[in-house]
């Protein structure tokens, strides 16, 4: 597995020292659930996508030539 680097609010930073200091293990599990899952979700997606595969969407034939894909 490879490595990600996950970036902190201020916020979430104060909430990580709080639930170190007061050993909340329930604290810690929901910041995991409510922060970080969401953070690692992110960083796990590729990053590098052609334009054309970005910007694709499906129908898209259409809006240019105003003819559905399966008519010549």
């Amino acid at each position: 597995m490879r490595k990600i680097a996950i970036s902190l609010e201020e916020e979430d930073l104060i909430r990580v020292k709080r639930i170190l200091a007061d050993d909340d293990r329930d604290e810690a599990l929901a910041f995991i659930r409510d922060v970080l899952e969401k953070k690692v979700k992110e960083a796990d997606l590729p990053h590098c996508v052609p334009v054309f595969e970005a910007s694709y969407h499906p129908n898209q034939a259409e809006t240019v030539t105003g003819k559905k894909s399966h008519e010549k």
